[in-house]
């Protein structure tokens, strides 16, 4: 085996062991002690960082800060990872900032000239636009690690000043420029959706109330345990023919409901809305204005309806 490749294969195997010694390295790859501990010091220049402990007991292990071995990428590949990263630079929060900033700049330096020119010139060609919002989200790697590691997080939340509360993440999502994360909320025990840059203050609980099981609940099936948990109404709107394009072209939180289209084009919107989220959907039919006719509940439509009337308040002479 040549040296270049031992190497590459010796950067993966000291990544995969928790805790080894140059002999047992040494007889792995069927070379000296002398020479694996060449090797190792090679390595650590490289920047893995190894760190030895001496004695009976001792030998040699890897820091938490792992150094992935070296990954040949074709060009299209390099500038496909270098826009997914860039994609993200509208986020005025990232659970991996620091890291992803670094990776990127790391990947750009090694890049050839012709490659970065080609990348700079398609900054201006390509973007991926996402609102840019002000609120910070402080707490999106504790709410990351805690949703992988199932750990309990005790937070505060801006609705609630003063006041902890437990909760269990399930994962964390970008939506129109907010971050939110859905968990298990034990003061409620029912499954809740929380804003992360609403959240004030959080760390991991403890002691920490027994955390449930949740390894087969994610971000892609957690809805049906959300939406059961909540005391919902049936409602019925009536939508103009323009009013079922707005609907098609507005984004809808909840589970997406029954569209019956006529002949005409228009159209009866009917599903079923939490009752606690009445004025939210209120906002949401108003901005369809002469369009959308609230059918039922009375509660929702009685909304849109006190909306309608502030707002032509504004313009009374």
């Amino acid at each position: 085996m040549s040296k270049s490749k031992r190497l590459v294969e010796l950067m993966m195997a000291v990544n995969r062991k928790k805790k080894f010694t140059v002999r047992e390295l040494a007889e792995e790859f069927g070379v000296s002690t002398r020479t694996m501990l060449r090797d190792l010091q090679e390595l650590s220049g490289m920047g893995i960082p190894l760190y030895s402990e001496v004695g009976p007991s001792g030998g040699y292990q890897v820091l938490n800060e792992r150094v992935l071995p070296p990954i040949a990428f074709t060009e299209e590949e390099a500038v496909a990872m270098f826009f997914a990263c860039h994609a993200l630079r509208h986020y005025a929060s990232l659970p991996f900032e620091t890291p992803s900033s670094s990776a990127l700049r790391k990947f750009f330096a090694y890049l050839p000239n012709d490659v970065k020119d080609r990348i700079e010139e398609m900054r201006n060609r390509v973007d991926f636009y996402t609102p840019e919002r002000k609120e910070t989200c402080r707490f999106l790697g504790i709410l990351l690690e805690s949703a992988i590691r199932q750990k309990v997080v005790t937070i505060e939340y801006e609705t609630t000043p003063g006041r902890d509360r437990n909760i269990q993440p399930i994962g964390i999502y970008a939506d129109d420029g907010f971050w939110y994360c859905p968990a298990y909320c034990f003061e409620r025990e029912a499954y809740r959706l929380f804003r992360a840059d609403r959240i004030t203050s959080a760390v991991m609980a403890d002691p920490s109330p027994p955390p449930r099981d949740l390894h087969e609940i994610n971000l892609s099936n957690w809805g049906p345990h959300f939406h059961n948990s909540l005391k919902t109404t049936s409602f019925r709107v009536k939508l103009t023919r323009r009013g079922v394009k707005l609907f098609r072209e507005k984004r809808w939180l909840f589970p997406i409901p029954q569209l019956d289209i006529a002949e005409d084009g228009s159209g009866v919107l009917s599903g079923t809305v939490p009752e606690q989220e009445i004025p939210f959907f209120a906002g949401y039919f108003y901005t369809l204005g002469a369009d959308a006719v609230v059918l039922k509940p009375k509660a929702l439509a009685d909304a849109v309806r006190t909306k309608l009337t502030e707002a032509l308040a504004q313009y009374e002479l």
